[in-house]
Order: structure tokens, then C-alpha cells, then sequence
């Protein structure tokens, strides 16, 4: 079969940069958000399109965000409000963080995503379970191209995934291709205690081309 799911941008932050290109501007409250928004900025980047092209394009591109701790303090606060103050409390501010959908939400506002928005909580495993569901979305033809990041208050990380013609990627940048992996033994994934390690793991398996336990299945990447 000549199509494959590639890998064709990688972006990570931990540092708000002072400016974020973005295809619509949008408001922010977290620092997460900011995080999510500059990581997908990078991704795109690296696509070789350009923010006018990448308009056009991410009307048929998805989106899944796996969310650890990054609306955790919101919540808190506003909750806390609400609790002392009662209604009068209740932050219309911080409301709409109190969902961890609201980061993913933004940054499908901010780059015109128009395709699936979907949000993955599933703690520190939350960014692993996102690569996994975007690829096999991809792989089974439901989507094209995805955007799939993890996000938590002080990192994030995403990668845009791509169906592509093998013979034809010459004329693409790739990071590399995802392929199911049955031989490979997977890592213990008792040892991620926060979404950031699972950031750690994927850029190991970026640098060395090995397996990668997506929580449930292997997959590999591979030049």
C-alpha cells in the first residue's frame, strides 16, 4: 500500500514566546493556552505551509488535545469563588475553564481547525492516548490530517499527522511514519507520573526511531 500516517511537524514549548503567529487572534486567560497555541504555531511551521495556505487546509484537519493538569488551578479558583461568594462568585472569566475542552476549543479558533475537536483526559497518559486515537482516525480514513498535542500547565507538546503517498513524500518534509509495531516490548508506562513524561518519551522515540507504547498498542517511528 503506498499511503502511510507522517508525521509532519513537531512543536514543543515551555515558554510563552512574545509573539504567537496564529491564523485568527484569540483571547487568553492560562498560560496552558498560551503554551498550546505556540506549540501548534511550531507545528505548523514545519510543514512547509505557510498560515494563508495552512487556512485553507485545516478546514478538512482534526484536532486532539490530551489535557493533564493545565485547567487544574482555574478550577480551583473559581470554585473557590464560588464557594465563598456564591453566584456573585462565580468568575464568567474562569467559567469557561472549568472544561478541559476549552484549551482544544481555542486552538481550533486560533488556526481555523474546522474537522474533529476532541478532548482526552486520561491524566498523565492523556497525550499518549491522543497520538494513538489520531492515528488510528487517520489509518481507518475518518481524517486526512490531524492536529494531536498534549498540554499541561507548564509544557506542551503537538505533532500534525498526515496521510501521505509514500512514493510522493519528496516533496514534503517529514518528521517521520508512524506503522503499527507487534514485535516491539513496550515500556512500563507505571513509570509517567505527569504528561510531561510522555512529551519525553515521544521526542526519544522522534530522535531514535524506536517503538512508542501508546497506551494500548505499539507504534514506531520510522525514516
Amino acid at each position: 500500500m503506498s499511503l502511510g500516517v507522517f508525521i509532519t511537524g513537531v512543536g514543543s514549548c515551555k515558554e510563552v514566546p512574545a509573539n504567537i503567529e496564529t491564523i485568527k487572534s484569540v483571547k487568553t486567560v492560562l498560560k496552558a493556552e498560551e503554551l498550546a497555541l505556540a506549540a501548534t504555531s511550531i507545528a505548523l511551521k514545519q510543514t512547509g505551509f505557510s498560515l494563508v495556505q495552512a487556512a485553507n487546509l485545516n478546514q478538512h484537519c482534526g484536532i486532539i488535545f490530551g489535557i493533564d493538569d493545565a485547567i487544574d488551578r482555574c478550577k480551583s479558583d473559581f470554585f473557590r469563588g464560588l464557594l465563598s461568594d456564591g453566584p456573585l462568585g462565580a468568575s464568567p472569566l474562569l467559567f469557561p475553564y472549568t472544561s478541559p475542552n476549552a484549551i482544544t476549543a481555542q486552538v481550533t479558533i486560533a488556526f481555523a481547525i474546522k474537522g474533529e475537536n476532541i478532548t482526552i483526559t486520561s491524566g498523565p497518559l492523556s497525550f499518549l492516548k491522543a497520538v494513538g486515537y489520531g492515528f488510528e482516525l487517520i489509518n481507518r480514513g475518518v481524517m486526512q490530517s490531524v492536529f494531536v498535542g498534549g498540554v499541561s500547565e507548564n509544557e506542551a507538546m503537538v505533532i500534525k499527522l498526515e496521510v501521505l503517498d509514500k512514493r510522493k513524500i519528496v516533496n514534503r518534509s517529514v518528521v517521520g511514519e508512524l506503522i503499527v509495531c507487534k514485535d516491539a516490548h513496550p515500556e512500563d508506562l507505571g513509570s509517567i507520573v505527569s504528561i510531561e513524561d510522555s512529551f519525553r518519551l515521544m521526542e526519544n522515540a522522534l530522535k531514535k526511531r524506536e517503538s512508542l507504547n501508546l497506551a494500548g498498542y505499539m507504534l514506531r517511528v520510522k525514516t
